[in-house]
């Protein structure tokens, strides 16, 4: 099971105490080394790579699906997708069912909407366009509570994990623009940043470079080296947003240790894609001239690959 998530695992389970029994928590028992790191801070720990979805819908089901997809954790995005505010809760509950983690990329630097996706239960944050020390310092702040940071703190689903000393979230910061590429050394020194994370569409766009090159993924690929190793030199994880399983194993392979996969999206997508050809093809082995209704039909196949067998 992985560390912090699943059954057993929640945090009045960890604690061993009834929910709401504040006044027991001074005499907490410790949690378990394996209970303290979220997934992304266990798998540094270990020497492996972390791998993601992208969650885009508002849909809990397919949040729960995501959850269910085998990978360490799901990254809801608030920027780019339809998750609102509003949705942000039942959709970590529906990934934590699911058996994954969650993280929350919020729609800007801001302390409050960072405050907010923690309070809730993501294990950690990427904040956009994050272009200089001042800002990444803002960030990772608003992801710790003082005196690290300036994070205020509320009794919601991480309370217990607060007092038990659970390792801080995860903090990814995104190199997206010209000015945090020249920025990128002061960026990693930036204390309580735990990560840069690169989105090559809009590094590719900000560099000039076009919306069709930058979404093939190649287009900055010297940009991406120059982050991963200023990440590898400050002791940071190497993020970037995978564009699909090829890039995501490219990645990795030039050094990256966090990366995106896929995304529900993308898999309906090319799930209706895939079964789109194959309905071409029907029509061309399945049609019969007008009026004729002597051809034998073949009996119907089980359902399979997603089909519905009511």
């Amino acid at each position: 099971m992985r560390p912090g998530i699943g059954p057993g695992c929640g945090p009045d389970h960890r604690l061993g105490i009834a929910a709401g029994n504040e006044a027991a928590a001074p005499a907490l028992r410790e949690p378990v080394d394996g209970e303290r790191m979220n997934v992304i801070q266990a798998a540094m720990a270990e020497g492996r790579p972390t791998y993601g979805l992208w969650g885009a819908g508002p849909s809990s089901a397919s949040a729960e699906a995501l959850g269910r997809g085998g990978l360490d954790w799901v990254l809801l995005d608030m920027q780019h997708g339809a998750t609102s505010a509003g949705d942000l809760l039942p959709l970590i509950q529906a990934v934590e069912l699911g058996g994954s983690s969650v993280v929350v990329r919020v729609t800007e630097n801001d302390p409050g909407l960072i405050m907010r996706a923690l309070d809730l239960g993501a294990i950690g944050v990427v904040v956009p366009m994050v272009s200089t020390p001042e800002q990444a310092r803002a960030a990772a702040e608003a992801t710790r509570y003082p005196p690290h940071g300036t994070r205020s703190f509320g009794p919601v689903r991480r309370y217990y994990e607060a007092v038990s000393g659970q390792a801080p979230p995860t903090c990814l910061v995104m190199i997206e623009t010209a000015e945090a590429l020249d920025a990128v050394d002061a960026i990693a020194a930036t204390p309580g940043v735990d990560g840069l994370f690169v989105g090559p569409v809009d590094l590719g766009l900000a560099l000039g470079r076009g919306l069709a090159a930058s979404a093939r993924g190649d287009a900055v690929d010297a940009e991406i080296d120059l982050v991963v190793a200023a990440a590898q030199r400050h002791g940071l994880i190497a993020g970037v947003a995978g564009l699909g399983p090829d890039h995501a194993e490219s990645l990795l392979a030039r050094g990256a240790r966090l990366v995106t996969v896929g995304s529900d999206v993308g898999y309906v997508v090319a799930g209706l894609a895939r079964d789109a050809r194959r309905t071409a093809d029907w029509t061309t082995r399945f049609a019969r001239p007008p009026g004729d209704h002597d051809s034998a039909a073949t009996p119907a196949a089980a359902p399979t690959d997603g089909g519905d067998a009511r």
